[in-house]
């Protein structure tokens, strides 16, 4: 197994001194996709950010948008991660399990993150957008996007996709992790075949917390 690769410097990033290996790495594609939202969109500090789904994506943009000054509401089907939720950064924390109306129960929020690995209830959650509100689908899924009509157009709501982030954003999303202490929940393999083949294991079981990064035995 190679122990280096050669890469052209234009196409690599410097880690701040803060920043891991590991810690950067796990940041290199999630980080940049979440941040790409406070960095290029009229995000602003004191708003009230919604964030639907705590994983892969979604334990970052807690911690991002709360970094940034924004008011963060954590959206989960359960009350399994609320203390994980606050742990992040999340100021209030929703199981949604058996509730038919948000209306009422929660503060309407500025932006709404769907992390979340499936198509959202859009009834539970449009009434509680401002008008006019954003709505910025990350996850990737081959299903048609629906939601109501007449809700989404008397409100003003905005669905923004964010794309993936150019190289200066890059940039700046590693200076601010690094600033504000930012990283990723990781779970760290060997870069062989058991490493591979327990990562994909424990990946199909349900049991990654939050992102892997495989290292080669004796190249920390």
């Amino acid at each position: 197994m190679a122990s280096h690769i050669v890469f052209r410097e234009a196409f690599t990033y410097t880690l701040p001194p803060k920043l891991s290996l590991a810690a950067g790495a796990a940041l290199m594609c999630g980080g940049a996709t979440v941040f790409n939202i406070f960095d290029m969109f009229d995000v602003r500090p004191t708003q009230r950010v919604g964030i639907i789904g705590l994983g892969g994506l979604g334990h970052l943009a807690i911690q991002f948008a709360a970094k940034v000054g924004c008011e963060v509401v954590v959206f989960s089907s359960s009350e399994a991660k609320r203390e994980e939720a606050l742990h992040y950064g999340a100021h209030e924390f929703v199981a949604t399990n058996g509730i038919d109306s948000l209306e009422g129960k929660v503060r309407p929020v500025h932006h709404l993150i769907l992390c979340a690995s499936f198509q959202i209830p859009w009834e539970l959650y449009l009434p509680i957008l401002y008008k006019p509100g954003s709505i910025y689908p990350l996850t990737v899924s081959f299903d048609e996007l629906k939601l109501p009509y007449v809700p989404w157009l008397f409100g003003g709501v905005r669905i923004q996709a964010s794309i993936v982030a150019p190289r200066a954003g890059y940039r700046r999303m590693l200076d601010f992790a690094a600033f504000h202490g930012i990283e990723a929940t990781i779970e760290r393999y060997t870069l062989d075949k058991d490493g591979i083949e327990r990562a994909m294991q424990d990946l199909r079981d349900g049991k990654m917390r939050y992102k892997v990064v495989l290292y080669a035995p004796g190249a920390e």
